[in-house]
């Protein structure tokens, strides 16, 4: 073989290998976007992701769409979450010295002017991954910013005046493995069965409340409208938690419900105590219905589905305003 087309051969495969190191893959399009913008796109010399990707054990491309979202400079999710801050286009920079060069008088967009995890600024680290300052001090000179670093806004409080706009990943719901993620997807629980699909979950229940409904001898009143209510609140909960899985304090699987964060088993847990409460209630109701001629065992019947009504109601009051418990 000549040595030019040795040459040639591993030019191509430097290339290839660098190609395969630039182009990530991403589950959110948000994030594929970010990836794309001034600052935190991949070069030869520095890539955030993989930086990131290697502090985190973060797997990118097995985010769900939603592990991104866009919020205001002041919410409560950029101090405790990965913070992105945007400019969509060219910027003057307020902050740059006129002492300084001139390419920092002008932040050109659009761009990611810094990342900040816990309210702290991001730098490139020595070992590969990302930190802040002082996780980074160590690193031979001054370490690099992720982002533009441009002069004089790298400080929060300036890069909230600078942003056009913030996006936020949350960060805990996924730190330490997007696989240990996957497996957490909780198995879904009404009475004895258990699903691994929430379509199929929501199936089952409704299939449920059906038959439940049908077995009843009189017509609906309060309580089928009640928990009707519950089924339809918690369906939602349960579709919301599959579709964008994130994980509580202690490595539960959570949703909202009522604008609350609860853990998606509270979600199952209470549909099954309504339904089972509510098969009850038709029981004691077609009971009452075929003892109407007997005093006293209308009258029992009629209080004990009074007390299950009661207790119905109250259960569907906790889904409604998502106080429910496990």
């Amino acid at each position: 073989m000549k040595k030019s087309d040795l040459k040639k051969i591993i030019r191509e495969e430097i290339v290839e290998v660098l190609r395969g190191q630039l182009n990530e893959k991403f589950g959110d399009p948000i994030a594929a976007k970010l990836s794309k913008l001034g600052g935190i796109k991949a070069s030869r010399w520095q890539n955030f992701w993989r930086s990131a990707a290697k502090t985190y054990n973060i797997a990118w491309d097995k985010l769900p769409k939603g592990s991104f979202r866009k919020v205001g400079p002041n919410d409560p999710a950029v101090k405790k979450g990965m913070a992105f801050y945007v400019i969509n286009q060219d910027t003057p920079n307020p902050f740059a010295s006129s002492r300084g060069w001139a390419y920092d008088n002008t932040l050109r967009g659009p761009a990611v002017l810094a990342v900040t995890i816990d309210n702290k600024i991001q730098y490139y680290g020595r070992s590969g991954g990302i930190g802040s300052k002082s996780d980074t001090r160590s690193y031979r000179g001054s370490a690099d910013p992720v982002g533009k670093g441009s002069y004089g806004t790298l400080m929060v409080k300036k890069l909230k005046q600078l942003a056009d706009e913030v996006y936020v990943f949350d960060l805990d719901s996924y730190r330490g493995g997007t696989t240990a993620l996957k497996s957490k997807r909780a198995d879904l629980k009404l009475g004895k069965d258990t699903f691994t699909d929430h379509k199929k979950w929501k199936q089952a229940n409704l299939s449920r409340y059906k038959s439940i409904l049908a077995n009843r001898i009189g017509s609906r009143d309060q309580v089928d409208a009640l928990v009707a209510k519950a089924v339809k609140l918690t369906n939602a909960a349960v579709e919301e938690a599959m579709e964008v899985p994130k994980l509580g304090r202690y490595d539960e699987l959570m949703t909202t419900l009522a604008g609350n964060e609860v853990q998606l088993k509270a979600v199952t847990y209470a549909q099954s105590q309504i339904l089972q409460q509510y098969a009850r209630y038709i029981q004691y109701e077609n009971q009452e219905e075929k003892e109407k001629d007997s005093s006293y065992g209308s009258k029992y019947y009629a209080n004990e589905k009074m007390a299950v009504a009661l207790d119905i109601k109250n259960k569907v009051r906790e889904v409604e305003t998502g106080k429910v418990r496990y």
